[in-house]
């Protein structure tokens, strides 16, 4: 019910979505398949495509009336922010983590040959270069922060006693055989409330969004009559 009180909040406020705006929509989504997937996609649903496109239509209206009505929201206070963040310490705990490079081969023998080239003060990042430009990403690069339970157990325990700037021995895994270096190291700690402060704020933001918009919906029932066609209902019950 609450959808036909959106649309029509919408209709009264004369919201609409302009053909050019779905058309970008639908560009947007199909740009992740290949035309015949996406096509194989809506067959396999059973689904017309000028059904989806008016299907997608009254979405992007759904979202883009009530995007315009939150529009009247008051943005959420700093104190707020600051107050959540003294509140919960537990959830910016982080743990000690690591960043590193690595150059990863199908056999110990590749292994070798890399690890004796670094060892004889080749750089690693020329090394993984040619590793990486020849044969793909899973043959090295370099590897954002990562903690403790995030990699294999025989890699962890490497990685984590490396010093920054040392070059590993030779690591074997499931994924082949590593060898690694150490780029920076975060100790276990507290996030400071700057480096919490954007995620804080998207979580209050998100609450007191929702918290607004069942208000909002509260006053469009007061205000916009809903009729229900109970014999259209019906129809639809035995169909």
């Amino acid at each position: 019910m609450d959808h036909y009180l959106v649309l029509e909040y919408g209709r009264q406020e004369k919201i609409e979505v302009s053909d050019r705006e779905l058309d970008n929509a639908v560009r947007e989504i199909q740009k992740d398949y290949d035309e015949k997937d996406f096509q194989e996609t809506l067959l396999r649903g059973f689904i017309d495509f000028e059904d989806w496109k008016q299907a997608l239509r009254e979405q992007l209206l759904l979202k883009k009336i009530v995007n315009r009505a939150a529009e009247e929201m008051e943005p959420v206070p700093f104190q707020d922010l600051k107050t959540y963040y003294d509140a919960h310490p537990e959830e910016f705990r982080r743990p000690a983590a690591v960043r590193f490079r690595q150059i990863v081969t199908s056999t110990k023998e590749e292994a070798g040959k890399a690890l004796k080239r670094l060892n004889e003060g080749e750089d690693m990042g020329a090394i993984i270069g040619g590793y990486v430009s020849g044969r793909g990403k899973e043959y090295g690069g370099e590897v954002d922060w990562v903690s403790k339970g995030d990699l294999d157990e025989s890699l962890e325990k490497v990685i984590f006693s490396l010093p920054v700037g040392k070059i590993s021995s030779m690591v074997e895994t499931p994924y082949g055989f590593h060898v690694l270096e150490v780029l920076d190291r975060r100790a276990e700690g507290v996030r400071s409330f700057p480096e919490a402060m954007g995620e804080i704020e998207s979580k209050l933001h998100r609450e007191k969004q929702e918290a607004f918009i069942t208000q909002w919906l509260e006053s469009l029932r007061a205000v916009i009559p809903v009729k229900v066609n109970r014999e259209k209902l019906k129809e639809l019950e035995l169909g």
